[in-house]
């Protein structure tokens, strides 16, 4: 997978990103974005695998212990703001 620019990531577009690998992870159809992942049948191998592929795709370092809840809004936050402050950084460097 390819990274998406923080320019173009919007914390819609990041839900939308996490909820599909979630989805697909725990081969359902829908999640409900705001309920722990584990109450919804995730196992820690299947969160383990959706933060790696959460950090592949954004090109960011995500860590577990960062959660305070395992739901794709806590993700959401988090990934917006790793996200943002790389792009903080970038400008500065530039």
């Amino acid at each position: 997978m390819t990274s998406i620019p923080a320019t173009q990531s919007s914390v819609n577009d990041i839900r939308e990103s996490i909820q599909q690998m979630v989805c697909a992870v725990l081969e359902r159809t829908t999640i409900d974005p705001g309920v722990d992942l584990f109450d919804q049948g995730a196992t820690s191998l299947a969160f383990l695998t959706i933060v790696a592929q959460v950090n592949d795709r954004f090109s960011i370092s995500l860590d577990v212990s960062e959660l305070e809840e395992a739901n794709i809004d806590m993700m959401t936050a988090l990934v917006h703001q790793q996200v943002s402050a790389g792009n903080s950084d970038e400008a500065r460097s530039n």
